[in-house]
């Protein structure tokens, strides 16, 4: 653009030049050549007309000759008037409010928004202001906050948790399935090893024979019957009778046909059954919870938990495979149903034309404010200078026109004159 205003500037210069010269070298034969008086003629008028363009060019921006000749200077003078009116232009005429609102309404925002999205969603700059953006969300969880109202829930649940129902499903669980003949049975072969031993069997014995020694018979036949008895046994012996004794009824016991088998299964099964439903049982099941809620430290372990949540979801996330194999698949998934879906995107092309509808109404007056502040930003001098850089090639010209279209018409002035 500089270059076409020298390039015109130098021709308006050229213009005047020739004007002056043809206007000075007829002199001398102006009055007595016919011709070359009409060719001066010509001269004459383009010297004027381009001096006047020049003059009134000049003016526009500046004092010509840095003489301050009224009426001069005027963009200088009404730079203020100019950028109102610039203002009021740009703002009420080429970007009204209605206007733009009236584009929005041919503009497929949303579908564009989503394609675009789509595009981009895939390149690697996208991928690291995703990755940046989770990795943000996860930093500004309050996860202290989190940890607390993980212990909150904790307890609540565990407040509202029926014990008692739960073991009754439990010993449901465990009778349907046989669990307590298989717990039964597991006990009796606890005893039978128990009893079994030869520690066992002298403990017996000398509990047996304490017994007999101790017993109060009353004197007589009785009498002297358990003195015979216990003459004839001793520890040993009534040990290992014992012994064998307790021995062939675990064996029994352990025969599913047995009836005190059966009984005693009945006996378990109905002490399991009936077990946390008296008041007494309840108000120890609900005390022994609460120490056990107590005894776990939920806070420090809550706490260790939720960070230990944090540290794996952001390695994860920091991790090759999360960006590749599940953030960018599941964001294109979302984006092409949300395109497939008619009634989701004429929802989110009314949500975005109706947030760009009022965003524009509350922000419309910005536009003029930001001309406003552009223009003030550049002194008169720089302002001018930008302006002339602009539009400096069209100001040249209307001074070679003026040079031109004033040689053109003082030749026809002179014609009109010597026909007259």
């Amino acid at each position: 653009m500089r270059n076409k205003k020298g390039k015109a500037g130098y021709t308006a210069v050229i213009s005047l030049i020739v004007m002056f010269a043809g206007f000075v070298l007829t002199i001398p034969w102006a009055a007595a050549i016919p011709w070359v008086r009409f060719l001066q003629s010509g001269f004459e008028a383009g010297l004027v007309g381009g001096l006047a363009d020049w003059f009134a060019v000049t003016a526009l921006f500046r004092h010509p000759l840095g003489i301050p000749i009224p009426h001069t200077a005027l963009l200088p003078k009404n730079r203020e008037r100019v950028t109102q009116a610039l203002v009021s232009t740009v703002q009420n005429e080429l970007l009204s409010k209605e206007s733009m609102t009236a584009k929005l309404e041919t503009l497929q925002i949303g579908e564009r928004l989503l394609e675009l999205l789509d595009r981009q969603v895939g390149t690697e700059q996208a991928k690291e202001a995703l990755l940046k953006l989770v990795e943000t969300v996860l930093e500004q969880i309050p996860w202290d906050e989190a940890a607390g109202l993980a212990e909150k829930e904790l307890r609540r649940y565990a407040d509202e948790l029926d014990v008692p129902q739960l073991l009754q499903t439990g010993v449901r669980y465990a009778v349907d399935r046989q669990y307590d003949e298989k717990a039964l049975n597991g006990l009796l072969d606890l005893v039978y090893d128990l009893v079994s031993r030869t520690d066992t069997r002298n403990r017996l014995g000398a509990l047996a024979v304490n017994a007999v020694s101790q017993m109060n018979t009353g004197g007589g036949f009785m009498s002297f019957a358990m003195n015979a008895f216990a003459g004839f046994v001793n520890e040993d012996k009534l040990g290992g009778m014992i012994q064998e004794q307790l021995l062939r009824e675990i064996i029994r016991l352990k025969n599913a046909q047995d009836g005190n088998r059966r009984w005693v299964l009945g006996e378990l099964r109905q002490a399991l059954q009936s077990f946390g439903q008296t008041e007494e049982q309840r108000e120890a099941i609900e005390s022994w919870k609460r120490e056990l809620l107590d005894g776990l430290e939920l806070s420090d372990k809550t706490a260790r938990v939720v960070q230990s949540i944090r540290s794996r979801l952001t390695d994860f996330v920091r991790g090759e495979r999360f960006a590749e194999e599940y953030m960018i698949p599941y964001l294109k998934r979302m984006l092409h149903k949300l395109k497939s879906d008619a009634a989701a995107m004429h929802s989110l092309e009314t949500f975005i034309r109706t947030g760009l509808t009022h965003w524009i109404g509350e922000n419309h007056h910005l536009i003029g404010k930001l001309i406003h502040e552009n223009v003030d930003k550049f002194d008169n001098a720089t302002l001018i200078s930008l302006m002339e850089d602009k539009i400096g090639k069209d100001l040249q010209w209307i001074r070679v026109n003026g040079a031109i279209c004033g040689f053109l018409i003082g030749l026809v002035l002179f014609g009109v004159r010597a026909l007259i």
